[in-house]
Order: C-alpha cells, then structure tokens, then sequence
C-alpha cells in the first residue's frame, strides 16, 4: 500500500467499501490498509499493485467517489501535491463524482474543474488548499475558462459544487496574480468555504444571458451560501453571472476592491443576510446590474460608500449601512446613486433601511434618474474636530437632489430636525363628477370641468363645495 494510516473505530461505510473492494475483484486489505481517510463516509480505495491510478470506490448513496490521498496527494504544507489533486479529478471527469479532500494543507497550483465534479473537504479549519509560490494564477478555474470568457455565450461547465474547505492565496510568494475562484459556469453551488489571501479577486463569476438550457436541465442559477472572502487586493466576490443566482449568509471583509461587485450579467440576483466590512474596501455592496435584490445586509465601512447604486430596479431592504464618522479626506457615504451604463439609469430602485454615523453623508442623490423609493432612518451626528465641535458639511442626511419622480423619507437624527427631507413626487387631478362628501373630519379633493375651465376643489363632509384654483384665461 502507498498510503496508509490508523485505522478508524469499524462503521457500516467501511464495511460498504470493503464489499465494493470484493465486488470488483479486489484484495481485501486488514488493519490500516482499508481505514477510510478522515470521518467522512467516502469510501478509501486501495492502491493497484501495476502502480495505475486506482479505481473509484462507491459510498452508500450509489455516488462515485476519489480520494486524493489515494493518487498521492501528501496535504503536508510542503510537497507539491497539484499532478495528484488534478489527477484524482480528472479520474472523475469522466462519469463526475465526489473529489474528497481529507484534513491537511494541500500546496497546488492551478486545478482545472469540470462538469458533474464535486469537491469536498472536511471543513474550513481542517481542510485547505493553498496556492504555492510562484503560480500567480486562479487556485480553482474552471474548464474553457481562458477562451469563454467576455463572450457571452451558453457554454461552461455546469452541476458541480465546492464546499468544506478553505482557499488560500499565499500571496507573500504569488506577487503577481492569483484568484481563488474563476468559473465560467452556470447551475453550480458553492457552500461553506473560506476564500483568503489572494492578489486579485477571491471569487470571479461569470455566464451568458442565454435562458436556453440542454433539455432536460432546470438548473441556471448559482447557489452560494455561508461563503467567507477576506483579506483578498481584488474583490471579495466579483460576481458577472449566471443571472438570477441566490447568495445567502455571505461576508466579505478587508478586500482591496468592492466586498460585493455584482455586474453585467447577474441581473435578478438575490443577496440575502450577507456582510461587507472591513476598512480596505471602499465599497461595501457593488450594485452595477439590474434587477439586483439585497435583503436583510449589513455594509460596514470606514471610508467610501456603503451600497453604490448604478443600474435600474434594484433593491435595498432592512438591514444596516454604518459607517466609522470619518469625513477626511475620502468621502464617506452610505447608500450612493451613480451614472449607469444608460442615460436613464439608475432608476426605479428601492431603498428601506437604517443608515448611521456616515461621516459626509447617508445618500448621495447625485445621479438619481427618478421613479425610485428612498425610505431611510438615520442618525448621523456629524464628525467633530479637535475642540469636539461638528466639522463643517459633515454628517449631513442627504446632498444631491431626488429626481422629481422619486419619492423621498429621511428622517430622524439630524443635528437639526427641519433638515429631514420628505419629498412625494407631484400627482394629476384628472377632471371627474362631483364626488360625494367625505366622512366626517376629512376634507376631499378633486378637479372638475366647470364652464370649459378646470378648477381645483375641495369638498367638505357636509357636502359643501369650495373652489380652491381655477384654470386662468
């Protein structure tokens, strides 16, 4: 045997792998020989004697998998173990399956995934995979990626998953490049992995816009959850597609770039209960596709903005953008509007939620392009000098100015209270029948024709009629 170690208490998977090792032909190994690697239920084959790759072993649920152990993969922090982590998933590239990583660090280069692969480790602390010096390149990429990408097109690769394990960039020894993830790729899912210390982003994203999927596949969407990217020079996660994707309980602290950058074609993505902190990152959510739904996040930021806004119909709910009351010399703002691609954009967006301690502002109407909701409680005491008085144009509620078509609440929290701003956009009147009285305590209005002139009118519970304004001549 090439590799061995203690053997585990006895469980029903180990007889299961036993059983399979007989069924193919195999010599039942005893003792050590046929431990199962690590406590997860994935079956450990044994070495073949003609020295060739071993063959998969089966777990309980009929699924394929490959240790990498067996293909000679160390996961000591030293030896370069890339030849034996691509080899045990290219083996499973054929028919796809479980790529199980056991506790250890595994120095790799760049490993190439493809379609129906699932990579498992054992959990984030136990089991990591670390970029070695000198490959200045993605840790995991997918196949194709080089030529699909920026294209556009309905290729990639598609129903594979990463979870249980942590990326690390070892960017002391990859001064030029490195990223954790580079998928071009649809139907894919991402769970439980920790993504640091890489030189550009910790994830990059990206897909086509196409809608059409090979029959009979249902699955488009990403599904990424309880991912943590930090401490990475690019984004924490740049996301470009698959469109219409879910992110749930995500952080993304201390990255050099945005925390969230979702773009091109991402639209209809849904972040929900996600985190952008960290004071290296000058923007906490990145919303630069439409569509985009944020619900129940948390931007915190010390500098910079904390949702930036540039295309049409997207959202922020609940949730909290809170910033360190630091004025300068970068601006600090909590939710901003920028020029999107289009001249109408960004527009029809939706804002509900608490903003507090910005040191400039908490919005920042500058490029708002109208139709849009802004509903915000805010506490922003404004930054004080030396002698603890306010500094000048600090802390202020808002600056810019809504579209005439967006309706506006900020309120509460302002040094001065007569400084919330509350703006409804304006309405029509369109000339009707005299309508009846209102209920008691209320008071009507309505527009009527009256001599081929239009006239503003209020009408009282009694039934009394007053003309407020009449059309002039």
């Amino acid at each position: 045997m090439a590799y061995e170690e203690p053997a585990p208490a006895p469980s029903p998977f180990a007889e299961f792998s036993r059983r399979a090792l007989l069924t193919r032909g195999g010599t039942l190994a005893t003792g050590a020989g046929a431990a199962l690697v690590g406590a997860v239920a994935i079956g450990a084959t044994a070495r073949r004697d003609d020295g060739q790759p071993p063959a998969a072993d089966a777990t309980p649920t009929g699924e394929t998998a490959y240790n990498v152990r067996q293909f000679g993969a160390k996961g000591d922090g030293d030896a370069d173990d890339t030849a034996a982590l691509q080899a045990a998933i290219d083996a499973a590239k054929k028919l796809g399956g479980t790529v199980f990583l056991p506790p250890g660090v595994y120095l790799t280069g760049r490993l190439v995934l493809h379609s129906r692969i699932h990579l498992r480790g054992s959990g984030g602390d136990a089991t990591v995979l670390r970029l070695k010096p000198g490959a200045n390149s993605a840790l995991l990429e997918s196949a194709g990626f080089a030529t699909l990408t920026g294209r556009g097109g309905d290729g990639g690769i598609t129903m594979f998953s990463v979870r249980d394990l942590t990326l690390d960039g070892n960017k002391a020894h990859n001064e030029r490049a490195g990223y954790g993830m580079r998928f071009y790729a649809y139907g894919y899912e991402l769970a439980s992995v920790i993504i640091v210390n890489f030189r550009n982003d910790g994830i990059y994203s990206e897909w086509g816009l196409s809608g059409a999927l090979p029959v009979p596949s249902h699955q488009m969407e990403a599904h990424i959850s309880g991912i943590t990217s930090s401490d990475n020079d690019g984004y924490g996660v740049n996301f470009n597609g698959p469109h219409d994707s879910m992110l749930l309980n995500c952080v993304a602290a201390g990255n050099g770039a945005a925390g969230f950058r979702l773009a091109t074609n991402s639209a209809g993505t849904s972040l929900v209960n996600s985190r952008a902190a960290g004071d290296r990152q000058n923007i906490g959510f990145d919303l630069a596709a439409n569509n985009l739904s944020c619900m129940n996040c948390d931007a915190e930021i010390n500098g910079g903005v904390g949702v930036r806004i540039a295309r049409n119909d997207c959202r922020w709910f609940g949730g909290l953008v809170s910033g360190a009351n630091h004025h300068q010399p970068d601006r600090e703002i909590g939710v901003q509007f920028v020029p999107g691609a289009q001249p109408a954009e960004p527009a029809g967006s939706v804002v509900d939620t608490k903003i507090l301690n910005c040191g400039t502002a908490a919005v920042d109407f500058g490029a708002d392009r109208g139709l849009s909701t802004v509903r915000a409680v805010v506490s922003q005491p404004g930054v004080l000098d030396g002698n603890g008085q306010p500094v000048a144009g600090s802390g202020r509620g808002w600056i810019g100015t809504p579209a005439a078509t967006t309706r506006v609440e900020i309120t509460s929290g302002l040094a001065d209270p007569a400084k919330n701003l509350v703006v409804r956009p304006a309405f029509d009147l369109r000339a009707q029948p005299t309508p009846p009285p209102p209920g008691d305590g209320s008071v009507r209005l309505f527009a009527r024709q009256q001599g081929g002139k239009t006239q503003l009118c209020a009408v009282f519970p009694g039934g009394v009629i007053r003309v407020m304004a009449t059309e002039p001549d």
